[in-house]
């Protein structure tokens, strides 16, 4: 009787558990920490305190998560940089070139000297020359209309980075939400095989059973052991995997993340793939590199287009020992443009050329495949869903009522111990298998969110 009533309280607790596990719409309010909203911050239960009480948790729910990952997620940060330092490059790309001042001493005379008294006495010929660069072809606008171009790409390549990784922190999200359903299931099949093997052990004392159907409850309680022990190696693996999509790796044993649900195949049957992808942060992305690249070829064409140089010079020369004829100032304009004698950089226009090309052929690859990505992860979530229906709904319930007959057969005489301990282990075989389709649901979703993520949707 204690044996069918720890089946039956392993049953519905594991039950109970997966019909909470996992969403892909609705997320259920639970109480954050302020860890949740600040990178710096650690909350009460974080690594600090858990030297303390080590049971305390943090709690994250998927929201929570999302909003976070903006603002610590290492990778996202970098793109953000990159993208910082595209918006620097926009302000050099628009700044002219700054004129050059000369100033110079000839005629120094080092047999005489150059007499005495302030500079402007002295017996040397001094000179002062200003020179600027005169860019033609339309150069300095190209330039800004070029990093303008790699701005909107480097912006995108940020939001893809975000959608990426929001990507990543779902797939791992639901992970650990699998992770923390299947140790649960783990303790308690391992303490309920734990107690059967102590009500075998006081059967087989008084002569009710066997050695050998002792030894095989003995065998079962191992193997519960085992299988625990790997669920705590792999629930820290996801904490991990977790903690660092959310830059939080300092509190990942703390970590825990709430159920949710998702939503049933009536709500998949009305979804569409969005008619334009060209709004993908990734195509967003390639297709401002095309202007990027369009700019920079005619950028290198302009090249042909000579700049110039123009200078003015004031000289002065005073009356000295070998200069007779006396003080006097002239002042010279001068006139220089490059001779395209050996080459007139034919290779910086057929590097952007190609540039160009290689551009536009990244843009049609990643249409094509955002097209596909978005339909096969449609379907993907869909055959997801359908397959979590099935385990949870049909699956499962025939799987407990095959356990309770089993327990039942047994305590009456009518079966054996091998065919309850089948039935045990088919039931949490079962159980895992309906946490792991709502994992695999959520993640199909999460992919399917990927991929049909829009740069112009409203987060």
């Amino acid at each position: 009787m204690k044996l069918s009533q720890n089946v039956t309280k392993l049953q519905h607790s594991t039950i109970s558990t997966l019909v909470a596990a996992i969403s892909v719409v609705g997320i259920l309010a639970a109480p954050s920490f302020a860890y949740a909203e600040s990178c710096n911050a650690l909350p009460p239960g974080s690594i600090q305190s858990a030297a303390q009480n080590f049971a305390a948790k943090i709690s994250f729910t998927l929201a929570v998560a999302e909003r976070r990952l903006a603002q610590c997620n290492y990778d996202v940060l970098v793109a953000q940089r990159a993208y910082e330092a595209s918006q620097a490059d926009r302000v050099t790309a628009g700044q002219r070139p700054n004129p050059n001042l000369t100033i110079g001493a000839s005629n120094i005379n080092s047999r005489v000297g150059v007499g005495a008294g302030p500079i402007q006495d002295k017996t040397i010929d001094s000179s002062l020359r200003l020179e600027q660069l005169v860019e033609r072809g339309g150069k300095a606008a190209l330039r800004e209309q070029q990093a303008d171009a790699v701005i909107r790409a480097a912006h995108a390549d940020w939001r893809d980075v975000i959608r990426q990784q929001r990507l990543q922190l779902r797939q791992n999200y639901f992970e650990q939400l699998y992770q923390q359903t299947r140790i649960t299931v783990q303790r308690e099949f391992a303490k309920f095989a734990h107690e059967g093997l102590g009500a075998v052990e006081l059967r087989l004392k008084a002569g009710d059973i066997a050695p050998s159907e002792a030894n095989r409850f003995r065998l079962d309680d191992a193997r519960a052991q085992n299988d625990l022990r790997q669920a705590e190696v792999d629930i820290r693996k996801a904490r991990l995997e977790f903690a660092k999509s959310i830059g939080a790796v300092a509190a990942a044993l703390n970590i825990v993340v709430e159920p949710v649900n998702y939503p049933g195949q009536e709500g998949l049957s009305a979804l569409l793939i969005p008619a334009n992808l060209d709004q993908r942060a990734d195509i967003v992305a390639a297709a401002g590199r095309i202007e990027a690249a369009e700019a920079a070829r005619a950028l290198a064409t302009s090249i042909a287009t000579r700049d110039v140089t123009l200078s003015a010079q004031f000289d002065r020369w005073p009356t000295s020992a070998v200069n007779q004829q006396g003080t006097g100032n002239s002042f010279s304009v001068y006139f220089s443009i490059p001779l395209s004698v050996r080459h007139a950089n034919e290779g910086e226009v057929k590097r952007a050329a190609v540039d160009l090309d290689s551009a536009r052929d990244v843009l049609i690859r990643l249409r094509v495949q955002a097209l596909a990505d978005a339909d096969i992860s449609l379907d993907g979530w869909r055959a997801a869903v359908e397959r979590a229906a099935r385990v949870t709904q049909e699956v499962l319930p025939l799987a407990s009522e095959v356990a309770r007959a089993a327990e039942f057969a047994y305590h009456n005489g009518a079966t054996g111990v091998f065919d309850l301990l089948d039935a045990r282990r088919i039931l949490k075989q079962i159980e895992l298998d309906a946490a792991q389709a709502n994992a695999d649901a959520g993640k199909a979703w999460a992919l399917w969110s990927a991929n049909t993520e829009l740069m112009t949707e409203l987060k």
